[in-house]
């Protein structure tokens, strides 16, 4: 059977009506309903009900399954169905939508048609996601406000959806632009740079150094072929979390990248900015296991460190951290401790066992 457009609205169809004051409603035109029902009498009826009340957008099948692929390729708001159908029944027609419906991000209000007072299998049936039910009985009084009240209804819980869609772009959006890591709930890169240029203004005005510590994960590529994101996603949760347990309360700790966590600190002297202050972040990191989902899964760390004074000069937040880069880099070489005072060589510190 071909799916029917409604034609235009014809109001107050009943003659023993005709000249009386007639119930007028607001136009419906573009709310999408769809009407499944193998019973000619009825469907009729629907039809005269809705024409009445302004809705015009309506398509009528007496099959279930043309109207799930109607649904496929053009979402409806309302669906009216009739619960006992020879090839799918009500039920399974409402779990069907639901389920195209959690795919798709849409909200599609469910009224059954039914001949039954079971209040069992209604019961059974809200619990599969049907969201009214109506007599055939009671069709020509009752349809017309059930359609009203569920035209509300699916209006607003899609304005929601719209809206939940839309602040889950923003939040994606804000991941990249923004300040933190969703993984951690660390500071991410550009807040490193934030962070780095507001240790290197104290330094400036009330003198000390900046230093920079960078301890990088060097077996990440190895562990992301063994385990899924979520299980990585844990990891570096933990890391970050052991991490922050292992620096003073006013040092910062960030994820600037994937594979790399940052601190920046305020020391009192370019002196205090060595291997042998931070001896214990390595021993507490290098080839340490931390525990996930699947298991224990150990790490192997890099730790560079940079520092720079009034003395060495402060670079801009990029040119520390492209210093603290190479000293990670000379860590992940030799699996010790590389120090930079900036400006000057790279020094090695010997801190393994």
């Amino acid at each position: 059977m071909q799916f029917l457009d409604m034609p235009t609205p014809a109001l107050n169809l009943n003659p023993k009506l005709r000249g009386r004051p007639r119930l007028t409603y607001m136009s419906y035109e573009d709310i999408p309903i769809l009407v499944v029902d193998d019973a000619k009498f009825s469907s009729a009826i629907i039809a005269k009900a809705l024409r009445s009340g302004g809705f015009s957008n309506v398509r009528f099948t007496n099959n279930p399954l043309q109207a799930l692929r109607s649904v496929e390729k053009r979402p409806a708001q309302i669906l009216i169905a009739d619960w006992l159908m020879p090839s799918m029944d009500g039920l399974e027609l409402t779990r069907r939508i639901k389920k195209l419906d959690e795919t798709s991000g849409h909200f599609t209000y469910v009224i059954l048609l039914t001949a039954r007072d079971d209040i069992q299998a209604m019961h059974q049936a809200f619990k599969e996601g049907v969201d009214d039910f109506l007599n055939k009985a009671n069709l020509r009084g009752q349809l017309l406000p059930r359609v009203f009240a569920a035209q509300r209804i699916a209006e607003r819980q899609n304005e929601l959806l719209r809206t939940n869609k839309l602040l889950r772009k923003k939040v994606r959006e804000l991941t990249t632009t923004d300040l933190v890591d969703p993984v951690t709930g660390l500071g991410n890169m550009k807040f490193t740079l934030d962070r780095i240029a507001a240790v290197n203004r104290e330094v400036d005005a009330r003198g000390g150094a900046a230093c920079l510590l960078l301890v990088g994960i060097n077996n990440l590529e190895v562990i992301e072929k063994q385990y899924d994101k979520p299980i990585i996603d844990e990891l570096m949760s933990g890391i970050g979390a052991k991490l922050r347990q292992l620096v003073r309360p006013l040092d910062v700790v960030t994820r600037p990248e994937a594979n790399m966590f940052a601190v920046t600190m305020l020391q009192p002297n370019i002196e205090n900015c060595t291997s042998t202050s931070f001896r214990r972040i390595f021993d507490n990191l290098y080839m340490h296991s931390f525990k996930t989902s699947e298991g224990f899964i150990p790490v192997v760390v890099g730790v560079g460190l940079v520092a720079a004074d009034s003395s060495t000069g402060l670079p801009d937040p990029r040119a520390f951290m492209r210093a603290a880069y190479t000293a990670l880099t000379k860590s992940f070489e030799t699996g010790i401790i590389t120090v930079i005072r900036y400006g000057e060589t790279v020094t090695v510190a010997a801190t393994r066992n």
